[in-house]
Order: structure tokens, then sequence, then C-alpha cells
């Protein structure tokens, strides 16, 4: 078997010799001439992804991902309106109607109280932020809490209890409410509905109205503000092939239009074949080259010319063209592969 082989082998070399001596022998690989970009839609940041060169991939195949900034409650309620929609310009929502949406606060009612009405004792004078204290209005009974204190004045978000807007609420630090415990009173006030604010363009609304939510709780998603309406957070392959070339990283910042990867099609492939500029004028379009591909070290194959790139590389004092070349059909051939050409045989 080896004497078979080495008989092949040698027969092959003495073809390749005798060819030589009609022409020249050149420098060749396999080049995918197709490739297809994925850009950045809007500036932004990318999700996390595992992506690595020399993944092949499939048409439609999810690639990469724009994250979003998400918006979060931070006030427990119910939602009382919601003004911005998806596409929204979230400035430009606000500037309109002030928010984009609004949320009722679960405990919805304070008291402005004062000291003034104090019993009349030192300790009832000095008000402490977070400290409980037991209202009384006519027979109604709660609880409240100390959110600020301002000299004499203070505030009380009143946490149980039935009252109404005005009323006037005694506070105690007694549960028992002695009257020597009393810290002031004041009347029932109404916070303010929270707004829920925002920059760039809106690219999910996650609550309607009615909806009630925890501190906390997703409300929307927003993208860069020159992010056109419609455009898409996922970038899925454009084609099948290889991916060649990855111009950012997992979870990297990028700008709109910026290159962010390359994918090969390994369905059009050809070979390259590097031709002296003395050797140029014994090749045209449409005529055949002989090669050798060292995947297929025993086999000379042959191929058309299809084009033959103008411009040329200078090395050493000599131009060299490139010169493209149909590979065989039924062969396994990658992108990179090497061979040796014979021009002008």
């Amino acid at each position: 078997m080896k004497k078979l082989l080495t008989l092949a082998a040698l027969t092959l070399a003495l073809i390749l010799c005798a060819a030589s001596a009609l022409g020249a022998t050149a420098n060749a690989s396999v080049v995918a001439p197709v490739t297809h970009q994925l850009t950045a839609p809007f500036s932004g940041m990318l999700k996390p992804f595992s992506l690595t060169i020399g993944d092949t991939v499939a048409e439609g195949e999810l690639l990469l991902e724009m994250d979003t900034t998400p918006v979060y409650a931070q006030q427990a309620g119910i939602v009382a309106a919601v003004f911005a929609a998806e596409g929204d310009d979230a400035a430009g929502v606000m500037a309109r109607t002030g928010a984009l949406a609004f949320i009722e606060p679960a405990l919805p009612l304070y008291i402005a109280a004062s000291t003034q009405n104090a019993y009349d004792k030192d300790e009832n004078r000095y008000i402490h932020a977070g400290e409980t204290l037991y209202l009384k209005s006519g027979e109604e009974k709660g609880e409240g809490r100390v959110l600020s204190v301002s000299g004499s004045n203070y505030v009380v978000e009143i946490l149980s209890g039935d009252y109404d807007l005005n009323d006037t609420i005694r506070c105690f630090r007694e549960s028992d409410h002695e009257y020597k415990s009393e810290v002031g009173r004041g009347k029932a006030a109404r916070f303010e509905d929270y707004a829920v604010a925002g920059q760039g363009r809106v690219a999910a609304v996650h609550v309607q109205p009615g909806d009630e939510v925890a501190v906390g709780d997703l409300l929307f998603e927003l993208v860069d503000a020159q992010c056109p309406v419609g455009a898409p957070l996922t970038l899925n392959a454009p084609a099948s092939g290889a991916l060649t070339a990855l111009y950012t990283v997992s979870g990297g910042q990028v700008m709109r239009g910026q290159l962010l990867a390359e994918i090969t099609d390994l369905t059009e492939l050809e070979l390259s074949v590097e031709v002296d500029e003395i050797d140029l004028s014994r090749v045209a379009v449409g005529s055949m080259i002989s090669y050798t591909l060292d995947a297929y070290p025993d086999e000379i194959l042959s191929g058309i010319v299809s084009e033959i790139r103008p411009i040329g590389v200078r090395r050493q004092n000599a131009a060299y063209y490139d010169v493209r070349v149909s590979l065989p059909a039924g062969k396994v051939v990658y992108p990179g592969m090497n061979a040796t050409a014979v021009i002008g045989e």
C-alpha cells in the first residue's frame, strides 16, 4: 500500500512539474466573497451574549439584542393614568402631561401636624422622624408614622384608620391615647400622585390604568431618543453562514449605525490566486486555471477565471493581482484553505 501511495504522489509531482515548466505557479487560498453586516439600529447597550468568531449561524437566528432602560415604580399604589404609548418620545409626553404615568399612593392621606396643641411637656415637643404615633379623630382610631420634622411642624403618614380630607386628627405617643401623651394635631391632607418620569423613546409599556403596583415593579422600558419608531430590539442573522468578525463586546455600549458583526456566506466560495504582474497577460476572464488544494494534495483541479481585480498589491518591487477562480463542486472546502495554481500552462 505504501508503495502505491508513493507512486501516486510521484506521478502527481511529475504532472505538476510538467505544468510548471509550461507556466508559473502562484499562491492561492479559498475566500468567501459574500459577507453580510450587522449594525446597531440605535445607540445604547447590548444585552450580554455568548457569540464567538467562528460560530455557525442560521438565517433569522437571534444573534444580539439591544438592552432597554427600565423604569420601575418608586411608589406603591394604583396606576391612575398612563399617558405614554410604545414609540412615544418620553420628553414630549412629559412636556404635555407632566408624566409618563401617575400612581395614586397606596396610603394616600397624611397629617400636616404641629406641636402647638401638644400636652405641656417638653418631651411632647420633640418629634422624631420614623416614630409611630397613635391617631384619634372623634371615635376613629388609627396609627401613623412621622415622615419629616421641621421646627414645631411635622408630617405623619396615616397607616390605618378611616379618615377623610380635612378631618382634625390628634396624635399621641401612647396607644391608649392618654391625654398627657398628646404631641399635637393637624388636618388630614392627600399626598400628590406619584409622577413617573423617564428619558428616551418608549419601547414597551407594562402597566395600564387600574393596575396595582408595588415598589420595584417594571412600568416602562425606554431606548435612545434617536431610535427610529419601530426599530427592532433583536438583531437576527440576515443569512446563514459563519461569524467571521465581531466588533463589540458582551454588554457593551454601541452607537447607532455601528458595525457589530460580519457573517460570511459559506455557500459562495471561490479561489483567490495571487498572480504576478509579469504573468497577468496569460490570464483572462473565462479561461481555465489548474490548481491543487492542500486539503486534497493528490488531485489536480481546475476552475474558470471569473474576475481579475484591477488594484494590485506591491511586494518586493513586484505587483500582485487578485484573480478569482471557481471551485469544483462536491468538494468540502472552507475559507482560508491554501492552494497552488499554475498560470499560463
